[in-house]
């Protein structure tokens, strides 16, 4: 028991902080996993864009706004957003493999999942 209570000390004694860099450990992405992400943003935006509607409407009862206006005002921003996110989705599925080294791989809109 003592001789292991000595070298759990001793192993203590030699043990030395490291720093931790993201930047510098993370290994940077290749342009396999940019195109896989940009493909998998892309079926994600067709498949759920259409919730940008029902997510319209509940920041308009978030506001606190009258019926009508949730409603009106819901409706018609959720669909303009349900057509962005919906067409861009189409963009980024059709385009992820014909994509250029240089091109940035940075999704288009925010948030670049909705879920």
């Amino acid at each position: 028991m003592a001789v292991c209570l000595a070298l759990c000390m001793l192993a203590a004694t030699v043990a030395v902080p490291q720093s931790y860099d993201p930047d510098q450990d993370l290994p940077k992405p290749t342009l396999w996993e940019k195109r896989l992400q940009k493909l998998g943003r892309g079926l994600a935006n067709i498949l759920f864009g259409w919730t940008e509607i029902p997510l319209a409407w509940h920041r308009q009862i978030e506001l606190q706004r009258p019926f009508t206006q949730i409603v009106t005002h819901g409706t018609v921003v959720g669909t303009s957003k349900f057509f962005v996110r919906t067409g861009l989705g189409v963009y980024e599925t059709f385009s992820f493999y014909t994509s250029g080294k240089n091109q940035k791989y940075e999704p288009f809109i925010e948030p670049e999942y909705l879920f």
